[in-house]
């Protein structure tokens, strides 16, 4: 087992995915030619009424958020879009991390590309928050599939965006690396610039602080004054 996915590692299965959320804060998504360092996740665990694993029994929808820690967990929602989310819990537990926001770190021009194609508009005519600045943007910008959900792509074998990008043209490859974050403004650990809130599009324990961003990006929505 990786260092990174094993005890003690920013990917420990033991520790809650609200601890877990605002370490995934600077890592990269690398995926088909595109990588975006992420700058807004939510958590979930199957004790909240607002996850889908809630109550533990998993579904044929959900089975995959019991998995092991490290795979993709994707799913459709209002009909019209897909999410993706990091499966953080030991298996057999439902917990994960909501990708929520990104900053285009590599292959722009193709994430504006995607972005674009379905709105049937011209790509430079997008403007920055229209890329991947909201969950369903993200996945589609960086072209994430379906047929990725249950993926591992929390991987031994990649831990820069370089090798990612040689790894990923198939699916989707998560990386910390400090030198991508700070390239765009970032630092892993998240510190002063850390937000913190109430998640967001729920009806049901919207209340729980576990919406995490970094201060300053292009986030899916505002944090509340005084996060």
């Amino acid at each position: 087992m990786s260092e990174r996915l094993g005890p003690g590692g920013w990917l420990d299965a033991h520790r809650h995915p609200a601890e877990i959320a605002p370490d995934l804060l600077g890592c990269t998504l690398v995926c088909r030619g595109t990588a975006a360092v992420i700058v807004e996740v939510e958590a979930y665990h199957q004790d909240e009424p607002a996850a889908h694993s809630f109550g533990g029994r998993p579904t044929p929808r959900t089975e995959v958020m019991f998995g092991p820690p490290g795979t993709l967990y994707v799913y459709f929602t209002y009909g019209m879009h897909w999410c993706a989310n990091l499966v953080t819990g030991p298996e057999g537990s439902g917990e994960a991390v909501l990708f929520r926001a990104g900053v285009a770190l590599a292959g722009e021009e193709l994430i504006r590309a995607r972005r674009a194609a379905k709105r049937g508009v011209d790509p430079a005519r997008l403007k920055a928050k229209e890329l991947l600045a909201g969950p369903a943007r993200l996945v589609e910008g960086l072209g994430m599939l379906a047929a990725d959900n249950g993926r591992l792509i929390v991987r031994g074998d990649a831990s820069s965006v370089e090798e990612a990008l040689e790894l990923a043209g198939d699916g989707p490859v998560l990386v910390r690396d400090i030198d991508a974050a700070a390239s765009v403004g970032i630092d892993i650990p998240v510190g002063d610039d850390l937000l913190i809130g109430p998640r967001i599009g729920i009806s049901k324990a919207a209340e729980l602080p576990w919406r995490f961003g970094v201060r300053g990006s292009l986030l899916s929505k505002p944090f509340p004054i005084g996060s």
